[in-house]
């Protein structure tokens, strides 16, 4: 089965992460070994986007679909998303490293620029619930219906957050937000949130160098679902919002 992984890091991480620091050349072997066919690459909390990008470009051994960190503090940003629309595939966010809610007036132009080129914006959601709770990338999606908000983690890489983040988005009756599985290994809880939402509205991602796509491979492979549905998770969902084969 096809398999495209929706959220992987190639770059260095910052003091939070050790310094942790992966080349483009470790992802492809990884991404090989493991079976995926191509991935969504984001830099590290380093933010180099130009780095990353020029890497991925200049190699042939494997696909990469570039996302853009976007960290509004960054001045060289805007010539950066001018200069190489064409290249990007996607917007992601990260409001707990730049301590700022999705919703907060310094995103907007960048959703405004996501929602014009559609591009599909993935939300960092994790247990700071003040600033990165799933309740945000929800508020947003609401304001903004032709834009496609990805909440990364199934909301928070916790149980009780992923089956509440799960309910929410339910009870939204949105079209345009879909759930990230990356990072999230309890399959049961997995499970739950596919029930819920349905297996169109979750898209597979790794959340490589900081987890293995062969650690969450067998996730989604055990789900009590059908290989249609497993086909739309490891694949179908993201090739239609990032519009590749």
């Amino acid at each position: 089965m096809k398999i495209i992984d929706g959220h992987i890091h190639i770059g260095k991480w910052s003091g939070v992460f050790l310094d942790y620091a992966t080349t483009v050349s470790d992802a492809v072997k990884v991404m090989k070994d493991s079976g995926i066919d191509s991935a969504v690459a984001l830099p590290c909390d380093t933010f180099m986007n130009e780095e990353l990008l020029n890497e991925i470009k200049s190699q042939k051994e494997f696909t990469f679909h570039f996302a853009c960190w976007i960290n509004p503090d960054d001045e060289k940003l805007d010539s950066f998303i001018e200069k190489n629309l064409k290249d990007i595939k996607a917007f992601k966010i990260h409001p707990s490293f730049q301590k700022k809610r999705v919703t907060d007036k310094a995103y907007a132009k960048y959703l405004d620029i996501a929602e014009e080129n559609n591009f599909p914006v993935i939300v960092h959601c994790g247990r700071w619930q003040e600033i990165a709770g799933f309740e945000y990338p929800i508020e947003a999606a609401k304001k903004r219906k032709k834009l496609n908000v990805i909440i990364a983690h199934l909301g928070g890489d916790q149980p009780s957050l992923c089956t509440s983040c799960a309910a929410a988005v339910k009870e939204s009756g949105l079209k345009n937000v879909y759930l990230g599985t990356e990072s999230v290994r309890e399959f049961h809880f997995v499970n739950q949130v596919v029930k819920t939402v349905g297996a169109d509205r979750v898209i597979f991602g790794s959340d490589y160098n900081l987890g293995l796509p062969k650690m969450y491979i067998p996730v989604i492979e055990s789900l009590n679902i059908s290989s249609e549905e497993k086909e739309l998770i490891f694949h179908r969902n993201i090739s239609r919002l990032l519009g590749v084969e």
